[in-house]
C-alpha cells in the first residue's frame, strides 16, 4: 500500500532525525517537529519510535529484495547484470538511509541481526550465478566472495561518505555531482574487468 503523504514525511523527518541523533537519540517530538506534525499526529501513524524504525528498516530492505533477482535467471549476458545491478544498488543507496541502517548495525546488532536473518534464505544468489559461470568458463577463476564485497564497498561508499569522497577527490559539490552522476558505469565496468577471464 502506498504511504499518504503524511506518512512520507514522517519518515523522511524520522530519517534524517536518527541519522543525526541515532535510535536512541532520537525524540518523538523531534521528529514530530520536523514533519511539521503535533506529536499526536505521529503517533497516530507510528505508535512508538520502534515501529517507525521498524518501518524506515522494512522499506529499505524492501527495496533491495528485487535486485536480488538478477542473479536469478539462468541467462549468461553476466556484463550487463553486473551493469544492472550496480545501477541498482547505486540508485537504492542514494535514495535510502544507508548509514543509519550501518550506524545502528554496528550501535546494537543483536537488534538488527534477527530481522536481517529472515531475510536470508538459502545461499547468496550472486554466489550461485558466479559459481556457475565459473564452471563453464564464463569468468575467472576465483572465489566470488572477495567480488561481493567488493560491489557492495564500491556501491555503498559514495552514498555513505559524499563529503568525504569529494574532499579526497578535490571536487567541489557540481564537480561531484557531474562526476557521480557516470559513477555508476565506472564502477561497472571495474567489476567486470574484476570478473574477465
Amino acid at each position: 500500500m502506498e504511504p499518504t503523504d503524511t506518512e512520507k514525511r514522517i519518515l523522511q523527518a524520522a530519517t534524517l532525525v536518527f541519522e543525526r541523533d541515532g535510535f536512541l537519540g532520537a525524540r518523538m517530538q523531534v521528529i514530530a517537529d520536523e514533519a511539521c506534525i503535533s506529536k499526536a499526529s505521529l503517533h497516530y501513524y507510528f505508535r512508538t519510535k520502534e515501529k517507525l524504525f521498524d518501518r524506515i528498516f522494512d522499506d529499505y530492505t524492501a527495496s533491495i529484495v528485487p535486485l536480488l533477482s538478477t542473479w536469478e535467471d539462468g541467462t549468461d549476458e553476466w556484463q550487463e547484470k553486473v551493469r544492472h545491478f550496480v545501477k541498482g544498488l547505486m540508485r537504492v543507496f542514494s535514495e535510502s538511509s544507508l548509514l543509519f541502517m550501518a550506524q545502528e548495525l554496528h550501535r546494537d546488532p543483536k537488534k538488527l541481526e534477527p530481522r536481517m536473518a529472515k531475510r536470508r534464505t538459502g545461499p547468496n544468489a550472486f554466489i550461485l550465478y558466479y559459481e556457475r559461470l565459473r564452471a563453464k568458463g564464463l569468468v575467472r577463476d576465483t572465489d566470488p566472495r572477495p567480488l561481493l564485497v567488493a560491489m557492495q564497498s564500491i556501491c555503498a561508499y559514495p552514498s555513505m561518505n559524499p563529503k568525504m569522497l569529494a574532499g579526497s577527490l578535490r571536487m567541489n559539490n557540481k564537480e561531484y555531482t557531474a562526476f557521480i552522476t557516470s559513477y555508476a558505469d565506472d564502477a561497472a565496468d571495474l567489476l567486470i574487468r574484476m570478473m574477465q577471464k
